[in-house]
């Protein structure tokens, strides 16, 4: 296969692809290799409801049937989700739920691939989902109004209200979503048997609320507050189905962040205080042996950095958080975890007359003290290349040390009948570099990025017979992937037509000391993953279809078993139109049009053809 890189990354450079516009940066923003960003513009295009359908729609993303997001070859739980600055991951484990965060209240969503623990600390092994709320939706008017309805199959239905108002020094954004789902639709058994899902209701609302304040023209005050509540259905693996267990969350974050833009000569400084009240519960009542499951975690962060120049061309940006997590839990218990970091990143950017005619180097260094394991420092060391002119071409590499933090569940999981908890666990740690190029000449655009990631101590549970068999974690394995990232743009007729196609190919291995699994392929981690989005515009009308291909996938870490690769084929038409002040949007989709059967995971079960229909009017 490295023949098979090597002929890859030549071929994709002599095509020439897009890149944007790479300057010389002044904050951390910009610094980062921010592969994709995602505005409004594609979650239109993909006529998203949630944070969750926007983030699927990338090459190499896994949303799982839960929200939490996979990158790469790592798990959600090494994955950080962070929104307007403040950290959702909760020390419990686990991921974070994508899928509970309606689209419409958001103004970008960055992903941020590979080791990022310089910057956002512990767990960000595999990257970093960065999410921009909207503070005001554009729009001259003093106060704003939205409304946009959803049906869809299987009596699907989504309500969404929203205000702005933008009054001299003050504007604000509110939103309410309600979702309903019955969600019992018929699946494909293992023995190609049709069958109906059932338990698989979902009902939740979300509130957001989001006030800014501009004090003058350099500093800015922002305050929000979300409340998400849901009580669904936990239908259980196909073949142990749960028909009368619940789920229901209840989740609540208070934000308040200070923005002024010259504190001193050119230095500015940013503060944010956050709170975060996060609680689920797990109830079946068909097993009365087992009681019903509470888990309530807490989260107070503080952050303060600044930002500025020390000499031309030379700008740093150093800052310290502090982060309290608790957690009271049916299981784990009462535990606190409390960490004090300090962070800095130094850049150097110089013009030069040849034919790279700008290069930059970053230096990101952080430090984390926690309450109960070892302190961390965390290293990452960039550097860009860039040419500009009758077309454009940039090279980007990035090496790193990352870590993650073992968990609560992992810590501290009370003796039961199946498995126990392991307080002497040491963190993981990995070591990754990327290397990208991309490029761009008119109406064509590609980039092309090799990625390396080692996992050592990796945190494995698995039954030990020095515990009478039961499940239990430790430092015992280690893995080791490599892959390569390509996409490439056309555009036609003053982009009326695009095309736009991207594949992966990944090869993640177990290189652990268990001889049977040694150099097999980590579960769940297809080598081979492709989409192809073709749009075309015309005046109001925008037509977009999606092809997704997903290949094959080990679901035992020996590798003799698997699923099968599947193929899904998306649509969507969008029509807008203005009526005096007022607009109204249309959109009608139709997802898995060839009524793929398929699962994304052994015991799951995946929805056939669906239909879905919006009507959205903004006065």
């Amino acid at each position: 296969m490295k023949i098979i890189f090597k002929i890859s990354i030549v071929i994709w450079c002599l095509i020439l692809a897009a890149f944007t516009d790479l300057r010389a940066q002044e904050t951390e923003d910009k610094i980062s290799t921010s592969e994709i960003v995602l505005t409004a513009e594609d979650f239109i295009k993909n006529n998203c409801e949630s944070v969750g359908d926007a983030l699927q729609t990338i090459t190499g993303v896994y949303v799982n049937s839960i929200g939490e997001i996979s990158l790469r070859d790592v798990s959600s739980s090494k994955v950080v989700v962070v929104l307007d600055g403040q950290r959702l991951n909760t020390a419990q484990g686990g991921g974070v739920n994508v899928s509970d965060m309606a689209i419409d209240n958001i103004e970008k969503i960055e992903l941020l691939r590979g080791g990022r623990s310089a910057q956002y600390g512990a767990d960000a092994v595999g990257g970093v989902i960065r999410i921009t709320t909207l503070s005001q939706k554009i729009s001259s008017k003093i106060v704003g109004l939205g409304v946009k309805t959803t049906f869809g199959s299987y009596n699907r239905q989504i309500y969404n209200l929203s205000n702005t108002i933008n009054y001299k020094k003050i504007s604000s954004y509110l939103s309410y979503q309600r979702d309903t789902w019955d969600g019992d639709f018929s699946y494909i058994d293992y023995y190609d048997n049709e069958k109906n899902l059932i338990n698989n209701k979902q009902s939740s609302f979300n509130i957001f609320y989001k006030l800014s304040f501009a004090i003058d023209g350099n500093q800015q005050l922002n305050a929000s507050s979300n409340y998400y509540k849901a009580d669904n259905g936990a239908s259980g693996m196909i073949d142990n189905l749960t028909p009368e267990a619940v789920l229901k969350y209840d989740n609540k974050s208070y934000n308040l962040s200070y923005d002024n833009k010259v504190i001193f000569k050119d230095y500015s400084l940013k503060t944010q205080v956050y709170f975060l009240d996060y609680e689920i519960k797990f109830d079946n009542p068909e097993n009365p042996n087992i009681p019903p499951s509470d888990h309530d975690n807490y989260a107070l962060g503080f952050e303060l950095s600044q930002a500025g120049t020390l000499f031309s061309g030379a700008n740093i940006i150093y800052g310290y958080s502090l982060r309290n997590d608790q957690i009271q839990s049916t299981e784990v218990g009462d535990k606190t975890r409390i960490t004090h970091s300090g962070h800095t990143t130094l850049t150097y950017g110089k013009q030069l007359n040849s034919f790279i005619n700008n290069i930059e180097t970053a230096l990101a260094l952080r430090y984390d003290s926690p309450s109960d394991f070892e302190n961390a420092i965390s290293p990452r060391f960039s550097v860009t290349a860039n040419h500009s002119g009758d077309f454009n071409l940039a090279l980007l590499a990035h090496i790193t040390k990352s870590y993650k933090a073992p968990s609560f569940n992992d810590l501290y999981w009370p003796k039961d009948a199946f498995a126990i908890g392991n307080p002497d666990l040491v963190p993981e740690k990995g070591d990754n570099y990327d290397i990208g190029l991309t490029s761009s000449i008119k109406d064509i655009s590609l980039s092309a990025n090799y990625f390396n990631n080692d996992v050592k101590n990796l945190i494995l549970w698995a039954q030990d017979p020095a515990v009478n068999n039961l499940w239990t974690p430790h430092n015992i394995s280690k893995t080791s992937t490599q892959g390569l990232e390509t996409s490439l743009t056309l555009s036609f007729l003053d982009q009326m037509i695009m095309i736009n196609g991207e594949y992966t190919y990944m090869k993640a291995l177990d290189k652990g000391p268990d001889k049977n699994k040694y150099d097999r392929y980590i579960i769940y981690r297809p080598k081979n993953k492709f989409d192809l989005t073709g749009t075309f515009k015309y005046k109001t009308f925008e037509w977009n279809a999606i092809y997704h291909y997903v290949g094959l996938r080990y679901t035992n870490s020996v590798n003799t078993k698997w699923l099968e690769k599947f193929n899904t084929l998306d649509t969507n038409l969008t029509y807008r139109f203005k009526i005096k002040d007022i607009s109204y949007n249309s959109t009608f989709e139709i997802s898995n049009i060839l009524d793929e059967s398929f699962m994304r995971v052994l015991g799951t079960a995946e929805p056939g053809r669906m239909y879905k229909i919006s009507f959205g009017v903004n006065i």
